[in-house]
């Protein structure tokens, strides 16, 4: 491998071996800022996002786009990556001892970056691209420009998405135990406290659950008024908590959160690092339920069965408590962020007999176990589940209504959509007897809380229509007949685009999901990048266009092969080159 890649071997390997106080042995001085500007967050690592725990730092880049980004440490571009969604225009550079630093939603990359992946572009017509240039191809230098900050593929604005990864795990640490300044002096903050109840069979999930406000006096919060909380049997607590920067409003995640029953740790967590592999366990990590009905994000503090997540204390028990009548307990959290500062939740509880109903489930079909291999099957449909899809044991619950008449099967009612799966199943659904002509048409649909039918894939084969998915809910088979839509945003026929930088149109479909696009010039496939997120192509001349008239064309098709064309003439009164810049 060579003496530049040997360097604090040692360090990592201990690193990924210990559970406690990782952070003290990550480098201090070894990266410096990728920007030149105060570091302030929108995001930080670990926060609670949709199926993933966040992966790195969001740094705010003062509102717009174009600050330089500079090479943390010496290293050589290892990855380059551009998608429509997602890190948008992503970059990933290699250092010597051991980590890769990460750059996403990127606007561009530096001149030489630049036109190697524009090149890269036309060579492959795609605007889509991953690319794994040569070690020493693209060498930078602590310091070195070597992007462009931007807001491309999913970024709700301008700022920097910035990781730093294990080269070899490809699992990502939190990039403030490198040493990197900024301001927090803000305790984490306590919102709720929900108290949810087991039966004894608790790997089915909770039985019941009630949430209580808090109230605080500096740091320190008191629920109920500090009264005591009244119940019995096997419990659990969670808790609503953010944290917050100094010089930004931004709701950020919690570093770690502990909690003791009478002055015994019955759970702790911390997020250190997070391999991707086991990202969407944050499903399991949260009250799912809760996140879906009232977009609320509670951290449990119990431990499914089928969660896999390593950032919990394992030494203790899994959270779930037993609470006997007659007897009181002293329960208290603190919950703490990365720079130190903490906040605490202290309350009794009472152990008392309490009547409330328990939810009961009579339409139950079968029961699902979290760690076996699952099947279901009905009129018209079929469900294969592989083994850990589920995080708990479930009894399952299926219904089904007749047709609709945008359906060519029934509606088929799988479980809940609260309930969370870590795995894709194989869902199949038998078809009505359908026309030649739209049979190649057919897919899966399900129904957001809207109503409105969302694809998920499939097609048709040996009379059943078969997806793979990772979610309950609705489901029935649609047909996706309608042609993708192209709406012009500054072409038109036979305009004069003289002094224009460039052409733009917006691309729609209403079910299956743009498939494939292609923009032309006089015959010539052009680059038009995709940004999904405001459904816009965008082409930015970038070659010397002759004077006169020119042909554009722009063919796309769905996931269905519905095709749509537009075209036209357009002129330029002088022969124009316009240089892309940043």
């Amino acid at each position: 491998m060579g003496k530049w890649w040997k360097v604090s071997v040692v360090f990592i390997i201990s690193c990924q071996l210990s559970i406690i106080n990782c952070e003290a042995q990550h480098p201090k001085d070894f990266f410096r800022s990728p920007l030149d500007i105060p570091l302030f967050l929108s995001g930080n690592f670990g926060e609670l996002r949709s199926n993933h725990f966040h992966s790195g730092l969001d740094i705010k880049t003062q509102g717009v786009e174009n600050k330089p980004v500079y090479a943390p440490a010496d290293g050589f571009v290892s990855r380059i990556k551009i998608q429509p969604g997602g890190y948008g225009n992503a970059m990933y550079i290699k250092h010597a001892n051991g980590y890769t630093t990460v750059y996403g939603h990127l606007n561009t990359y530096n001149d030489s970056i630049a036109k190697y992946v524009k090149a890269e572009q036309y060579k492959k017509e795609s605007f889509e691209i991953e690319l794994f240039p040569d070690s020493n191809l693209f060498r930078v230098k602590k310091g070195d420009v070597i992007a462009y900050t931007g807001n491309t593929g999913s970024s709700g604005g301008p700022h920097l998405h910035f990781e730093i990864r294990d080269s070899k795990t490809e699992s990502a640490y939190n990039p403030l135990f490198f040493g990197f300044v900024v301001k927090d002096k803000i305790p984490p903050a306590i919102t709720s406290l929900i108290v949810y109840a087991f039966d004894e069979s608790y790997r089915k999930g909770w039985t019941s659950k009630k949430t209580y406000a808090v109230t605080k006096s500096e740091n320190k919060y008191v629920v109920n008024g500090g009264k005591p909380i009244a119940t019995s049997g096997i419990t659990g607590f969670g808790l609503e908590v953010y944290d917050q920067l100094d010089g930004a409003d931004n709701h950020n995640g919690a570093y770690s959160i502990e909690l003791l029953k009478d002055s015994s740790r019955i759970y702790f967590h911390k997020i250190d690092e997070m391999p991707f592999h086991l990202s969407r366990f944050i499903n399991s990590h949260i009250d799912y339920e809760e996140k879906v009905l009232n977009k609320n994000a509670v951290q449990k503090s119990f431990v499914e069965p089928g969660n896999q997540l390593k950032i919990y204390d394992t030494k203790i028990t899994a959270g779930k408590t037993l609470i006997e009548t007659g007897k009181k307990y002293t329960f208290s959290y603190l919950v703490t962020d990365v720079a130190g500062n903490s906040s605490s939740l202290k309350f009794i509880v009472e152990g008392a007999k309490i009547s409330e109903p328990q939810k009961k489930d009579t339409l139950a079909a079968k029961i699902f176990y979290f760690d076996s291999v699952n099947t279901f099957k009905a009129t018209g449909i079929e469900l294969q589940m592989p083994d850990f899809a589920l995080y708990h044991d479930i009894d399952f619950l299926y219904s089904a209504k007749p047709n609709t008449k945008q359906t060519y099967s029934a509606v088929h009612h799988i479980h809940k959509n609260t309930v969370p799966l870590q795995r894709e199943y194989t869902l199949s659904i038998t078809p009505d007897s359908v026309s030649e002509k739209i049979k190649d048409k057919l897919l899966i649909v399900s129904f957001n809380s809207s109503g409105n039918p969302v694809s998920e894939g499939g097609k048709l084969e040996n009379g059943i229509v078969a997806t793979k998915t990772k979610s309950f809910g609705s489901f029935a088979v649609m047909a996706d007949t309608t042609k993708p839509k192209i709406t012009p945003v500054n072409i038109t026929h036979d305009g004069d685009l003289s002094a224009a930088k460039t052409i733009k149109v917006k691309i729609t479909d209403n079910l299956s999901g743009i498939g494939y696009y292609r923009g032309s010039i006089d015959g010539k496939w052009i680059l038009m990048e995709y940004d999904a997120k405001n459904s816009l192509l965008t082409y930015t001349f970038d070659q010397i266009l002759s004077k006169g008239k020119h042909y554009f064309e722009l063919i796309l098709t769905d996931g269905k092969q519905n095709t749509a064309k537009y075209e036209a003439h357009f002129h330029r009164l002088t022969k124009v080159n316009i240089a892309h810049t940043n």
